[in-house]
């Protein structure tokens, strides 16, 4: 049985300003992230402990071939996807982000 998925507005944005970054970058390289994260929640929904706990109740899955990670939340019914973040900043900076 698969979860369903919930982008909090938070990591909706992140991924909004990843994909207009990637685009600015190469045509359809931000197509190509979004591609990969939905491979990534589909699987995730599945496989909900698939990835470490990074902090508290939060789990997070790298992403193979870009820098970032998937923050989410397994609860009973959903995945609470809570940030997608660069993975290249400081760790700090990403804890401090991931409680507020």
């Amino acid at each position: 049985m698969s979860l369903r998925v919930d982008l909090l507005a938070g990591a909706e944005a992140d991924l909004q300003t990843i994909f207009n970054r990637l685009e600015s970058h190469a045509d359809g390289l931000g197509v190509e992230l979004l591609t990969v994260v939905d491979a990534y929640l589909e699987r995730i929904t599945v496989f909900p402990e698939i990835a470490p706990i990074y902090c508290d109740n939060i789990r997070r899955q790298v992403m193979q071939g870009f820098p970032y990670g998937i923050f989410y939340e397994r609860h009973p019914t959903r995945i609470m996807v809570v940030a997608i973040l660069d993975l290249r900043q400081d760790p700090k900076a990403i804890r401090r982000r991931l409680k507020s």
